[in-house]
């Protein structure tokens, strides 16, 4: 699974580097699809993860251990150290409304309602402001994990229902993402499409992963069945209505757990601690110093990927190792 993990950030990476530099760098590149395949796997993994104990506060306590140091680490560090890189002198810098609200929005998960510094990456070779894009999907995890002791008790109360009532959320969110998708095309209005992004997407995966879990063992029997249906709906898929909505979560969330627990073809790399999370958080912020050193106009796109990575990586052992780690076993 953590081969996956690995797999699904270079994905990411490599569709931002692309996004943000202007450059084609051929790759299977899904985004939203990519980043929600994280979440498959975490459906998978958090309701099992919380029946063993049943416990909230320990529940809680955990997945705040695990993900909220690094991602507090990489707002903070950024909003301090790109003082060095801002049009504007440090005082001003520091005393700018927006650097206030860069910081108020990025540490209580609104990402998308300030996503920029003061006088940092607004000039015209960059695609887009953001600091750190990646940030969006954090709002949608805390979501996704607090409706597990919800669904969890409901579950508890009809244990017979339980194939119903998860397949029941992810029927629900799929039309809750279609109704925000209309939303957004008939007003015109930016908004309707987040939220369509932000939370529909993400628990239709989420909870696509408690199922697989909840029947793993058919999963098991009918694997290469699914296996070859999944092929051929890709192979089909420029051809069905509404692909993306109804039919692309399911691929994509099968074929990644498939891929991640069929076989022991990564075993030995999934023994180690993974830094595919940090990856994910370091990686945009790279990018975009990238794009300001004007390294895409000076050396080939592999040469402008091997860069990002060869930043991102040492950065997301660091973050890892000094932060991540530390909390985790506390």
């Amino acid at each position: 699974m953590n081969v996956v993990r690995y797999y699904l950030s270079l994905c990411v990476l490599i569709a931002h580097t692309s996004v943000l530099t202007g450059l084609d760098i051929p790759w299977i590149q899904r985004g939203v699809v990519d980043v929600g395949c994280f979440f498959a796997i975490s459906g998978f993994l958090m309701f099992p993860s919380f029946q063993k104990r049943e416990s909230l506060r320990h529940y809680i306590g955990r997945r705040a251990k695990r993900i909220l140091p690094p991602y507090f680490l990489i707002v903070l560090l950024c909003a301090f150290s790109f003082v060095l890189i801002s049009d504007l002198p440090t005082a001003d810098y520091f005393t700018s409304a927006d650097f206030w609200k860069y910081l108020a929005a990025n540490l209580t998960f609104l990402n998308f309602i300030h996503p920029d510094l003061p006088g940092v990456f607004d000039g015209p070779e960059f695609v887009m402001s953001a600091v750190n894009g990646s940030l969006w999907t954090m709002k949608g995890e805390w979501v996704c994990y607090m409706s597990v002791p919800l669904a969890y008790y409901v579950v508890k109360k009809h244990p017979r229902q339980a194939g119903a009532i998860f397949t029941g959320i992810f029927v629900s969110m799929i039309l809750v993402r279609l109704v925000f998708l209309h939303l957004a095309v008939v007003r015109n209005s930016e908004f309707y499409a987040i939220i369509a992004k932000q939370f529909g997407t993400l628990l239709v995966f989420f909870y696509l992963g408690a199922i697989i879990n909840l029947y793993f063992p058919l999963f098991l029997r009918l694997k290469w069945w699914i296996l070859g249906f999944d092929f051929l709906v890709l192979l089909l898929s420029d051809h069905i209505p509404y692909y993306d909505v109804l039919l692309q979560p399911v691929v994509a969330g099968t074929l990644v757990i498939w891929f991640s627990m069929i076989g022991k073809w990564g075993a030995k790399l999934s023994r180690h601690d993974s830094v595919s999370y940090d990856i994910y958080l370091y990686h945009f912020p790279v990018v975009q110093l990238v794009v300001l050193w004007g390294l895409p106009q000076k050396v080939s796109p592999l040469m402008v990927l091997l860069t990002v990575i060869g930043i991102t990586v040492p950065f997301a052992f660091l973050s890892w190792n000094l932060i991540g780690k530390r909390f985790k076993n506390s």
